[in-house]
């Protein structure tokens, strides 16, 4: 019967660590797309950008707002900052947690690329 419990708990936190690392990656995804794309078009008005960060969001599931996505230029550099709040269960049925998580993303443009 004890190691039958211990079976039980160690399932348990074995699953709760899967989903975890799911909810991670899926915004490590998102991240990186969105570096991606902007690395590739940096030369986007700031509602451009924060078009291509909902695009993205939408593609990948990500439940984002947009005056939760900020641009702002430093010098030659674009930084995006997102904000988002998900809810990942942990244990189906038994144990669900919100999570909030601050994705950042920055491209530097090259010199003679006008804004």
């Amino acid at each position: 019967m004890k190691a039958l419990i211990k079976i039980i708990i160690g399932a348990a936190i074995l699953v709760a660590c899967v989903n975890a690392t799911r909810a991670a990656f899926a915004d490590y995804q998102f991240t990186d797309a969105v570096h991606e794309a902007l690395l590739f078009d940096s030369r986007l008005s700031d509602e451009e950008v924060v078009d291509l960060v909902m695009k993205l969001a939408t593609q990948y599931e990500i439940p984002l707002a947009e005056e939760d996505v900020k641009v702002r230029w430093v010098g030659p550099e674009l930084n995006v900052d997102m904000t988002y709040t998900t809810n990942v269960v942990l244990l189906p049925g038994v144990f669900a947690r919100d999570w909030t998580f601050s994705p950042t993303t920055s491209v530097r443009r090259l010199a003679g690329t006008g804004r």
